[in-house]
């Protein structure tokens, strides 16, 4: 009997354990959550607010609200916010809770329109006096955040296309020489050897398979005279002047390299959108540089000023992504690899090209091929292209477009009333 005992004690001690320890990772979860949702440090306020009165109030809505009801899975937050909207729209003593989860959709990509059509449908069912309130609390939340949003979606109405040019295998990357008339562009060519294609930034041809021999090769860079290449497990380096491919660096670690972004100072990052590291280059050795469960598959890289710039496919890496899978895009300090979530990207899409203009970032991605405008504030929709929009290139004022499924290549003007580029070309 007494063994018995002290086995349902053991059991009793160890099943308080596993209770303590879920409270405790539910809770990180909804602070991370309520940070990802209203804001980086919207969680630290939310228990300020409750310190003086119900700190056990501010932990409850934390741990059970958000890490365990808000949470689950089934809906994105997109759908959550706005339902949640409808339910306080319905509360006539609610209205600073209405405004701030009107706020927090905006951060996770529902629409104003999206959320005044909630509004009018509510209308039916709760009476104009609550649906009424609930459009004047939007009124006053789009003029306290400052809100705008692009009316336009097709591409045309935004970019004025240059030229178009077919012919390719797969087009995935393509980048412009800082110095010369040439771009570069990475075909993967099926099932086939891939090879980088060179043309003129005027959409001539100079030679179609400029440099072979590679396996799939996806995203490209420019330092120095030499063209970096990231291929499966392996980064080449090509000499432009000769043509040639000079070095090619394996890694055992590495499983799908991806894009390439280049520092100033000479430092390379290499994604790897199959197991979530970025690599370094050092010593000529390919060493892992980040990682972190956040980012699952990071795709498109950008260096800009003292951060990493990572535009991440999603939580999974799959093609059929659903939206509540949708990568988010990402700075990491090169200095201390502190990171954070530009918010207002959450869930913006499957990401891949990314690209640095005046006043944010150019991003591919969501749910067909879409081209967004997204900085700290704000993300626009600039246009939707034909299926398979991949890593995109700016230099100027003009976009070259990859679209890997069409096998072609598009130039557009970019407008300056849109962006005018920042970007200062690595020599």
């Amino acid at each position: 009997m007494k063994k018995y005992i002290i086995l349902v004690l053991a059991l009793s001690f160890s099943f308080a354990s596993i209770a303590q320890t879920t409270k405790e990772d539910n809770y990180k979860t909804g602070v991370k959550i309520v940070n990802e949702v209203n804001g980086d440090g919207a969680a630290k306020g939310l228990e300020e607010a409750f310190k003086s009165v119900s700190p056990d109030m501010a932990e409850y809505i934390i741990r059970y609200g958000f890490g365990e009801i808000y949470n689950r899975p089934g809906l994105d937050f997109k759908t959550k916010e706005l339902l949640i909207i409808a339910s306080l729209t319905t509360q006539a003593n609610a209205t600073s809770q209405l405004k701030s989860h009107m706020k927090a959709a905006l951060n996770v990509g529902v629409t104003p329109n999206e959320i005044s059509e909630t509004m009018i449908l509510l209308s039916l069912y709760t009476g104009f006096p609550a649906a009424n309130n609930g459009i004047f609390a939007l009124k006053e939340v789009l003029s306290e955040v400052n809100y705008t949003e692009t009316a336009k979606t097709n591409a045309t109405d935004k970019l004025t296309k240059n030229w178009e040019l077919t012919g390719f295998s797969m087009p995935e990357s393509i980048v412009a020489s800082p110095t010369e008339n040439w771009l570069y562009v990475s075909n993967v060519n099926k099932n086939e050897k891939g090879y980088i294609s060179r043309i003129t930034k005027d959409g001539k041809v100079d030679n179609y398979k400029w440099v072979t021999g590679l396996n799939n090769p996806a995203g490209l860079a420019f330092h120095q005279d030499k063209l970096y290449v990231g291929d499966g497990t392996e980064l080449h380096i090509i000499d432009v002047k000769k043509g040639k491919l000079i070095e090619s660096i394996s890694s055992k670690e590495a499983m799908a390299l991806n894009d390439v972004a280049i520092s100033k100072e000479g430092q390379v990052f290499v994604s790897d959108i199959a197991s979530g590291k970025i690599f370094t280059l050092e010593n000529n050795k390919l060493v892992v540089w980040f990682q972190t469960p956040e980012i699952m598959h990071p795709n498109g890289l950008f260096v800009d000023g003292d951060s990493l710039v990572i535009a991440n496919f999603g939580a999974e890496l799959s093609l059929s992504l659903t939206a509540d899978k949708y990568g988010s895009m990402y700075k990491v300090n090169l200095k201390d690899k502190t990171f954070s979530m530009l918010k207002s990207s959450y869930q913006l899409g499957a990401l891949d090209g990314l690209a640095v203009v005046k006043d944010g970032y150019l991003v591919t991605g969501g749910t067909v091929s879409d081209l967004f405008f997204v900085n700290d504030e704000t993300r626009k929709k600039i246009g939707t292209f034909p299926k398979g929009l991949a890593d995109i290139s700016i230099q100027g004022n003009t976009l070259y477009a990859p679209i890997l499924f069409s096998d072609k290549i598009e130039s557009f003007s970019l407008p300056e009333d849109l962006i005018t580029s920042k970007i200062v070309d690595e020599k």
